[in-house]
C-alpha cells in the first residue's frame, strides 16, 4: 500500500555492490559514462551506482554479489568497482565482530592469525571457508567479568 509504505534507498539498505544496469553491465562499468537499463526502471540520469556510495553512508549489507566475508577473500588485488566497495565492506564486517568480541569478553581486537591481518584482524589463517576462525567458546559475559577479576 502506497500510503503505508516508503521506498528504502537500495544504495543505503541491503546495499550489494552491484551494477545498477541491466544489459551490457559489467563489474568495471565506469560510472561516469554508465551503458545498459538500470535496475530499477530509473531514467539514466537518475540510475545511481551503489558501487560509489561512500561506505559511512551505508546502513546495511547483503553479502551476495560480494559473498560472504567468513569465506576470507582478499579483493584487494581486484580493481573492480564491486570488489573495492566489497573490501571496505568486509573489513567493516570483521571491525565489527573484533568489537563484539573486545567489548562482550575483553578479548584483544586482533586475533592470533597474520594473513592480511590489518584487514582480516587475525581472524583468518588463509583465504577461503577453510582460512576463517569462528569466535572461540567461552560466550558468556560473566567469562569478561571473572577475568577482569584475575
Amino acid at each position: 500500500n502506497a500510503t503505508k509504505s516508503i521506498e528504502l534507498n537500495r544504495c543505503v539498505f541491503n546495499q550489494m555492490a552491484d551494477n545498477p544496469r541491466l544489459s551490457k553491465a559489467t563489474d568495471n562499468d565506469d560510472p561516469n559514462h554508465p551503458t545498459g537499463k538500470c535496475r530499477t526502471g530509473q531514467s539514466p540520469d537518475d540510475c545511481e551506482d551503489c558501487r560509489t556510495r561512500p561506505l559511512q553512508d551505508i546502513r546495511t549489507v547483503h553479502f551476495t554479489v560480494c559473498q560472504k566475508p567468513w569465506w576470507c577473500q582478499m579483493c584487494k588485488y581486484d580493481t573492480s568497482l564491486n570488489w573495492s566497495l566489497c573490501r571496505q565492506l568486509h573489513h567493516q564486517w570483521y571491525r565489527i565482530r573484533a568489537d563484539l568480541e573486545h567489548a562482550v569478553w575483553g578479548r584483544s581486537l586482533y586475533g592470533p592469525y597474520d594473513f592480511d591481518k590489518e584487514h582480516f584482524y587475525g581472524r583468518c589463517s588463509d583465504r577461503g571457508k577453510r582460512g576463517y576462525h569462528l569466535i572461540q567458546k567461552p560466550y558468556s559475559t560473566s567469562d569478561k567479568n571473572n577475568n577482569n577479576n584475575n
